[in-house]
């Protein structure tokens, strides 16, 4: 018992040196103004963009002053723009409660961290259906304030760190010549904790306050610093906990009745799974093979991507019925895969300029006529290009049977060369699977 209490007394005195030392006391009146800067990072490159807020005629205003792309990918652009830009009025609440949590830090996360109860998720999920709901899961029984609590500690509390690279600081600049910061670089939804004077705060104010200065701009972490990151997380907690996915399953059903019912004009869906609006789904056309599938990650709210990928459909339709022999020799192999890809924000259309060197001519084609898919066999696995005027292309080719032994249709390969050289020589076919060229890597 006496050790259980000279653990609670050293935890109080903890908590009340840390906020002792962390501290800050700064009035509305006394802020210049405050940058915010969010960058992420990563193999391909990186994006950052910083966001001003000052005070004009009685008013706290916010300004986009630089936004900048770094792309490793030529393909992608890269630029850095200096701007300064009006984005959005921000409330003096907001700033109220950003300074009050420098004033006093929390250190640890409580029921009123970020105020989700059962009772706001539920509502929510049945404020944002489109449609009349017809049938809806017992959602008192599934979404408890145990779950909530248990999904908090999993998604936030304990969540492991990488080295991605996705960065928040938000720097507050006063009369009185001096500044103070606070920064976050976790991968957990909403970002918490923040970093302020060496010390750990759980404080939504400060995630507020940054994404009303946000407003409606496309700047890095902006989903994740809000709060509908956090139930996302949860609402994918409660749905790895129940193999039929029944929050997932509800929104599906009810959110984007219009959208939903065009997409299922044009295909057969399975396989759901989804984080917030986008959905991961396996999408099959009536003139696909039984082992053709596209598989799309679609932002279910925006109506052109659904217009895009029924589009690109169409296009691998049109190469299906023609007469190639790659796809008519592997649409009768069931234990082979054609998979097509579409991810919500990009083109379905691959860039061709990499071809540039060793096929000048091809590259030049349009890429919105040309598809590209990875087939998957058992020992095997490739990469194909298929353009219009009856010209194929294979890009890798990957076999790992003992002996090296590699379909019919494809050409003889010298059993005693190198996996790259087997893998990456590239061949050109026609229609009927005459090699027009051939050599090793773009």
């Amino acid at each position: 018992m006496k050790k259980l209490r000279v653990i609670a007394g050293l935890l109080i005195f903890t908590i009340f040196f840390t906020k002792t030392l962390a501290q800050v006391k700064v009035t509305s009146t006394q802020v210049k103004e405050i940058v915010i800067h969010n960058a992420v990072a990563g193999l391909g490159g990186g994006m950052s963009a910083d966001v001003k807020v000052v005070a004009e005629k009685d008013e706290w205003h916010s300004y986009l002053v630089r936004k900048t792309s770094q792309q490793l990918n030529p393909e992608r652009k890269s630029y850095d723009s200096t701007l300064h830009r009006f984005i959005a009025v921000i409330s003096p609440q907001l700033l109220n409660h950003l300074l009050s949590g420098i004033a006093v830090i929390n250190p640890a996360v409580t029921p009123l961290t970020f105020g989700l109860t059962a009772q706001k998720l539920i509502e929510g999920l049945k404020n944002d259906a489109k449609a009349p709901i017809t049938q809806a899961p017992h959602f008192e029984k599934l979404i408890t304030q145990k779950v909530i609590d248990d999904a908090i500690i999993k998604s936030v509390v304990g969540i492991d760190r990488t080295d991605d690279y996705e960065y928040c600081e938000v720097t507050i600049f006063t009369t009185r010549n001096d500044s103070v910061k606070l920064s976050t670089g976790n991968l957990c939804p909403t970002k918490l904790p923040w970093t302020f004077n060496n010390h750990f705060t759980y404080d939504m104010a400060v995630n507020n306050f940054v994404a009303a200065a946000i407003g409606n701009e496309d700047i890095p972490n902006k989903e994740a610093l809000n709060i509908s990151s956090l139930k996302e997380s949860i609402y994918n907690y409660i749905d790895d906990q129940n193999p039929d996915a029944l929050v997932a399953t509800f929104r599906w059903m009810y959110d984007y009745p219009e959208n939903l019912k065009l997409l299922t004009e044009h295909f057969t869906i399975t396989e759901k799974i989804s984080y917030g609006n986008v959905f991961s789904c396996w999408l099959r056309t009536r003139a696909m093979p039984a082992n053709a599938s596209i598989e799309g990650r679609i932002d279910m709210t925006r109506r052109e991507e659904i217009n895009t990928v029924i589009g690109y459909a169409g296009l691998i339709d049109q190469y299906f019925k023609a007469d190639n022999f790659v796809l008519k020799y592997y649409s009768n192999r069931p234990d082979s895969h054609f998979a097509f890809s579409y991810s919500t924000g990009q083109s379905p259309y691959n860039s061709l300029r990499y071809l540039s060197k060793k096929l000048p001519e091809l590259s030049k084609t349009d890429s919105s006529k040309t598809i590209s898919f990875w087939l998957g066999a058992p020992d095997e696995s490739s990469f194909w290009i298929m353009f219009p005027g009856s010209k194929t292309l294979l890009t890798y080719h990957s076999v790992t049977t003992p002996n090296g032994q590699t379909a019919p249709i494809y050409p003889p390969q010298d059993p005693n060369a190198t996996w790259t050289t087997k893998s990456y020589t590239w061949y050109l076919f026609d229609d009927a699977g005459k090699v027009l060229g051939q050599g090793l890597r773009f």
